[in-house]
């Protein structure tokens, strides 16, 4: 199928400005890595007059391109229990007292754009962020709609209990697992410091590979990152890796025969699965990756020594060994006890004293290395949650569920720093501008991996479904 892209191209002369437009037409097919088409075919007029090189063209194909493919790597940070948006990144301070909180507004790097007093780290770095302050859905239950925030998919049911299932639509590390598959032994999605679950102990759907597979479920680190006796279990077996190795063909042999009794599918599934163990376990590079250690204690120590901070430190090191999606859960401090940003009781004490000192430092952090490293080019990091906080506070000093708006954001990888996309209303209840869905999300994180979000995958029925059943925020891209 051919694209039409036109360029207007535009130069100064002695008798004013000159104005040229460029056709490219390039199909779909035998693109080069930058997406220039072999076949793609010029009509230029005028180019001598504006004595436009080559290069000069491809610059301007660079660019009608956008955003479109720009993050090789993806860090999701997703801040289980859902933080009180109007308290942190949407503050409301005209709102009536029952609404407005104890905290205040204060003025951040970018003129215009105002954070919570309690991210002042953070607010050093708005020039690297785009906020997203109008996210709306319909569900106010913790795991189906996580699972709608994890996936870009509204779960088929809405509930508070409802556990993982292989019929789930798989998280966006599995699909791009799936269309990408990992080529250098590392994992091609990591989910770390634990599996999240409600109280009761249900599993929150929407975190592994779904029906795509438990060969796309992520790499997954179960435990918390903090101290020196970290390591992760996974990759210590009790043999060496030529023992291993000699293991994994045996097994190999064995999958043959075990093919011809049970399901092919299933069998080939398992097999993958077996040897991307074995890859995981002989390979030093993710040895390396895994080692905080190596670190240093300094380096360390600016992210913070609790699990959220040393987590996002172990999931830059990942990111840099060439991990391309990692995701840091935020956890919980102790099994069954509610330690998350679910704040029905003293939500402004729990932020100020707990929840935000352990989360602001180590994501600004994170945003500086990033930078002076020169890979927040081409790395998305995303803010994402299940849902906000309703913006009365209860009679508790709390604040529940709200999923008809809420903030999230993203920096890196193209998008426009220092900028604020949509608008609440007086009391951060409602979008009243520019209402962003779950969908239109999921297509924005895929659309800057290069993925465009009408790509179909297709369950165990053979089904087809698009990873995202919506357009990208192209305003959002471009700045708008």
């Amino acid at each position: 199928m051919w694209k039409k892209f036109t360029l207007t191209l535009q130069t100064r002369s002695r008798g004013g400005i000159i104005r040229s437009m460029i056709e490219v037409h390039q199909s779909g097919s035998d693109s080069f890595c930058d997406g220039m088409n072999r076949r793609a075919m010029l009509r230029i007029g005028g180019l001598s007059s504006l004595g436009l090189s080559l290069p000069q063209l491809l610059k301007g194909f660079e660019s009608s391109k956008g955003t479109f493919g720009r993050a090789r790597r993806v860090l999701m940070l997703f801040m289980w229990g859902g933080p009180s948006h109007i308290d942190l990144f949407d503050m409301k301070p005209d709102a009536p007292t029952q609404v407005r909180g104890s905290f205040r507004p204060v003025s951040t790097k970018v003129p215009g754009v105002q954070l919570s007093e309690l991210l002042p780290h953070l607010g050093r770095h708005t020039d690297k962020i785009g906020f997203i302050r109008s996210v709306t859905h319909s569900d106010n239950n913790h795991s189906t709609s996580a699972h709608w925030m994890l996936t870009g998919h509204k779960h088929e049911l809405a509930r508070e209990n409802q556990g993982a299932r292989r019929s789930d639509y798989p998280h966006m590390g599995s699909v791009l697992n799936h269309l990408r598959p990992s080529r250098n032994g590392l994992p091609g999605f990591v989910a770390l410091p634990e599996v999240i679950g409600t109280t009761q102990g249900y599993i929150t759907p929407g975190q592994d590979g779904g029906f795509l597979g438990q060969e796309h479920d992520p790499f997954r680190i179960d435990q918390h990152p903090v101290g020196k006796e970290f390591k992760v279990a996974n990759l210590n077996p009790s043999v060496n890796s030529n023992r291993l190795r000699s293991r994994a063909g045996l097994q190999r042999r064995f999958d043959e025969f075990r093919g011809e009794l049970i399901d092919a599918a299933e069998s080939a599934e398992l097999s993958a699965v077996n040897q991307r163990a074995v890859d995981l376990v002989t390979n030093s590079k993710v040895h390396e990756a895994f080692n905080l250690r190596a670190e240093g204690a300094r380096e360390r120590q600016r992210y913070g020594m609790k699990p959220f901070g040393q987590s996002v430190l172990l999931a830059r090191r990942l990111m840099e060994a060439g991990v391309p999606l990692v995701t840091v859960y935020w956890h919980r401090d102790m099994p069954g006890v509610d330690t998350t940003w679910d704040t029905h009781g003293d939500n402004f004490n729990q932020l100020k004293n707990r929840l935000v000192p352990q989360t602001d430092q180590p994501v600004a952090h994170l945003l500086s290395d990033l930078h002076e490293r020169g890979l927040l080019d081409d790395t998305l990091v995303f803010w994402n949650s299940e849902f906000g906080r309703t913006p009365k506070i209860n009679g508790k000093a709390g604040r529940d569920h709200w999923g008809r708006c809420n903030t999230i954001w993203m920096a890196g990888a193209g998008v426009p720093g220092g900028h604020v996309y949509g608008k609440s209303d007086k009391i951060a209840s409602e979008p009243v501008s520019d209402p962003v869905s779950p969908e239109q999300v999921a297509a924005t994180v895929y659309h800057l991996l290069g993925l465009d979000p009408h790509t179909e995958i297709r369950d165990r029925l053979d089904r087809p479904f698009p990873i995202a059943d919506a357009a990208p925020l192209h305003r959002f891209l471009a700045g708008a």
